[in-house]
């Protein structure tokens, strides 16, 4: 999934029932980080609800970021979401420099090697500073394709045309996902997240990663929707706006309501497992199929 970079909490601690969002929440300043969860202990973890030790801390030992920051939180941070502040300014920098440039100018050539500038600039920042690579990574690859493209063409709104194709190729992977009953956001999360790792044989955790799959769908169709004319029709200045505002403000919007899924399914686990230490219980298991 697209997205500005790809994947934090201070905590992890048991769910309990999810508190209103709140996009103010004090967020942890790092990096991006790859994703979480010891692989010891996600049988336990699933059972008592506990996230894994080191769930908050990618392996550099910076707090994690993006989805794996905010499926560890019990308050939804916004920021955390975006990738923090840092993440945020290397995601929306590089598309805000070619379009002010490219509107100022009309020179695709000097709007589309400031934008590439800028990026290169963010990862060597990161190399200085010992930090992940990854976010920055992905960024640089598009954005040096579409430069060469537009260059090439002469044509500003080519520059995004990388951005267009990752956008179709993730929405088709996310659709065979669902057609196969294996939907990929619940993949993605149990590897962020040890407590699930037992998805696949919970018919509960299906039907909602079934659903947090079909609302990146939908993020990813309306990109398209909107985009692709745009792209068509070389309207640059309108492809550029249209790129900032459903990049980061939908994806924290989709992650949003993922979080929420996530967490209720949680806080149910959690009572069928506490449930199940009753006295004449029957023993834990997964969910009953609806």
């Amino acid at each position: 999934m697209s997205s500005p970079e790809d994947p934090r909490a201070e905590q992890g601690g048991s769910p309990r029932t999810p508190p209103a969002a709140q996009p103010d929440a004090a967020p942890a300043a790092g990096p991006a980080a790859a994703p979480a969860a010891s692989a010891a202990g996600p049988a336990a973890s699933a059972a008592t609800g506990a996230a894994p030790a080191d769930a908050a801390t990618g392996p550099d030992g910076a707090p994690r970021r993006g989805l794996a920051a905010v499926l560890q939180e019990e308050q939804f941070s916004v920021r955390d979401a975006m990738g923090g502040p840092r993440g945020i300014l290397e995601s929306v920098l590089p598309t805000l420099l070619f379009l002010v440039l490219y509107v100022i100018t009309r020179d695709v050539k000097v709007s589309a090697i400031a934008a590439v500038a800028v990026v290169v600039i963010a990862l060597l920042a990161r190399l200085v500073a010992r930090q992940s690579l990854s976010s920055v990574l992905g960024g640089l690859f598009g954005v040096v394709i579409g430069a060469v493209w537009a260059i090439r063409t002469g044509e500003g709104s080519d520059l995004f045309a990388p951005g267009l194709v990752i956008n179709a190729v993730t929405l088709v992977i996310l659709l065979i996902s669902l057609l196969a009953r294996r939907p990929l956001l619940g993949l993605v999360i149990s590897l962020l997240d040890g407590r699930v790792a037992d998805w696949a044989e919970d018919p509960d955790a299906r039907r909602v990663y079934t659903r947090a799959t079909a609302v990146f769908i939908g993020l990813y169709a309306a990109k398209l929707l909107v985009q692709l004319p745009l792209y068509l029709a070389g309207a640059v200045a309108a492809l550029g706006v249209a790129k900032l505002v459903m990049g980061l403000p939908l994806f924290a919007l989709a992650a949003w309501i993922v979080w929420l899924m996530h967490r209720a399914l949680l806080v149910r686990r959690e009572a069928r497992a506490l449930r199940s230490q009753e006295p004449g219980a029957a023993p834990p298991g997964p969910s009953p199929s609806a």
